[in-house]
């Protein structure tokens, strides 16, 4: 394709969120007096901009990758850059973000308020709009920054209610240090390659991987793009503000759980090969998100309130992705992201008759222990599943040891699955469909994995040759996740005993870790 082309066919990258901006602006100002009339705008630039990137992506797809002049001066400007990695999360957003503006017609109806919601909305996801499609890094960093600035005036669109101001402030507070982290490792990155063209940084980063040649600059930028995503997606001990913000709008909780949350996941994937010049941000990913993952999954379980469950599940997905980010598995991470997105705006979106829906069907009682052996023989069920499923495949799972640790985990969880439905004297009918359901969970996962890695290509950087440490901290992952699983199948065994009683009291409070940080901010008088 003709280089100009490329070109300005990349620059409609900036359409949807110009569109959107101008709507938001004529709003502000009065000249879009009617809500219905922003509202259908919005709407209609959404499915226009859903269209017209499914064209482009199309494009990308089959053709490769497009990088737009830069405009502006010199190396800082605005870049746009469509990419496997960009097109798909760019499908995901103008698409739960079109939902997400057709549901708040209806759940806001009535609201005097409602035109000042669209504006809101409409400004967030125009920033992660740009914030995904970043050719470069001033870019990126002023999306990042703006994202997170338009998300603070929609965690506080009701100003009576205190409880939602001082979880927004919370977070206010937590996203500015993440934007610092982020600033210096942007600085860092342009000295040390001399250029902002993130295509530029990931090539140079590629090359110095593999001569060896690491700049201390460079990898002090990957530890900090680390402690940025880490910051963003809200991983312990900076976890609590994610519980407390509940009293927004469903639709806002709903784009930021299924949306917002998601971009310290694409700023370690987007800069992947830069984070694999660092060993210590690599295990850095892997123990907190790995520790993040466990403890916000046990806390889950704990709570009665349902918008919090919902959002220790968030804490504990998005963890669970930068662990994998860790082990160097993008594209697997990137997979999970986008079921993740669509599963929990849903959740999100239909948690008003979750009760309902329970006092209709009832809850099924998981209380039965296994018998040791019979966890070992489900455990062999799991295991001979999924070598199955590989070799009908054609599936190495020894070629590379990240991936290895990566689908051990997951048979570990299909184990589980195994276990708790033939726990007990289940009906050989639950039997069969518990193990048919695992067969088709695992087939599901290892298609998906190869689609992901075929659709995102060079897109994303994976399985890096991972040196003794960090190889260490992968396998530890392993079997921390095993032991916890242990624990889980046998939990029925504990409930009643004393030791139990107490850690469920800690576990439901968090460990006291957003209670403490509530006191050290009211110390220093930054939450007020």
């Amino acid at each position: 394709m003709n280089e100009a082309l490329v070109q300005n066919v990349a620059l409609l990258g900036y359409l949807p969120s110009l569109l959107l901006i101008t709507v938001a602006l004529l709003a502000a100002v009065n000249l879009l007096r009617s809500v219905d009339l922003t509202f259908q705008l919005g709407r209609l630039i959404g499915i226009g901009s859903f269209l017209l990137l499914l064209g482009i992506g199309m494009v990308v797809l089959t053709s490769g990758p497009m990088v737009s002049p830069i405009i502006g001066s010199g190396e800082i400007g605005l870049q746009i850059r469509f990419d496997a990695l960009s097109v798909l999360l760019s499908w995901l957003v103008i698409l739960l973000g079109t939902l997400l503006i057709q549901f708040s017609r209806n759940y806001l109806d009535g609201d005097p308020r409602q035109k000042v919601f669209f504006l809101r909305l409409y400004l967030t996801i125009s920033a992660v709009l740009l914030m995904i499609l970043a050719g470069n890094l001033w870019q990126l960093v002023l999306a990042w920054i703006g994202t997170s600035l338009a998300l603070h005036e929609l965690l506080v669109f009701y100003p009576e209610r205190p409880r939602a101001i001082r979880a927004a402030r919370k977070k206010f507070i937590v996203a500015r240090v993440g934007d610092l982290c982020l600033i210096v490792a942007a600085i860092l990155l342009s000295q040390d390659f001399g250029t902002t063209d993130i295509g530029a940084i990931r090539d140079a980063a590629i090359n110095a991987l593999a001569s060896g040649n690491i700049l201390n600059g460079a990898a002090t930028a990957a530890i900090l793009i680390a402690i940025a995503a880490s910051l963003k997606s809200a991983m312990f001990p900076f976890h609590g503000w994610l519980l407390e913000v509940m009293e927004t709008p469903t639709p806002v909780s709903a784009l930021l759980h299924a949306g917002l949350l998601n971009a310290g996941i694409f700023l370690v994937v987007r800069f992947g090969e830069v984070v694999f010049l660092s060993t210590p941000a690599l295990i850095f990913l892997i123990v907190i998100g790995g520790f993040t993952a466990i403890f916000a999954s046990s806390s889950m379980i704990t709570q009665s309130s349902v918008k919090v469950s919902l959002a220790y599940s968030s804490a504990a997905h998005m963890a669970f992705m930068l662990m994998l980010c860790g082990f160097g598995a993008h594209t697997v991470a990137i997979m999970h992201l986008i079921a993740h997105s669509c599963y929990k705006a849903h959740a999100f979106l239909s948690s008003g008759s979750i009760i309902e829906y329970v006092r209709n069907t009832g809850v099924q009682r998981l209380d039965k222990v296994p018998h040791p052996l019979a966890l070992l023989a489900n455990i062999a069920l799991a295991t001979a599943i999924f070598l199955a499923v590989a070799t009908a495949m054609g599936i190495d799972l020894t070629k590379r040891p990240a991936e290895t640790a990566m689908v051990t985990i997951f048979m570990i969880a299909v184990a589980y699955l195994i276990v708790k439905g033939n726990t007990g004297r289940a009906p050989l009918y639950v039997i069969s469909r518990t193990t048919a359901m695992a067969i088709l969970v695992t087939v599901a996962f290892f298609v998906l994995e190869v689609l992901a890695e075929a659709l995102l290509g060079r897109a994303v950087a994976v399985y890096p040759t991972l040196n003794p440490p960090v190889l260490i901290m992968v396998w530890v992952a392993v079997a921390v996740f095993a032991i916890v699983v242990v624990l889980s199948a046998y939990l029925p065994a504990l409930v009643n005993r004393p030791a139990w009683r107490t850690f469920y009291v800690h576990l439901k409070n968090g460990f006291y870790a957003n209670t403490l940080f509530d006191r050290l901010l009211d110390t220093l008088r930054l939450a007020r």
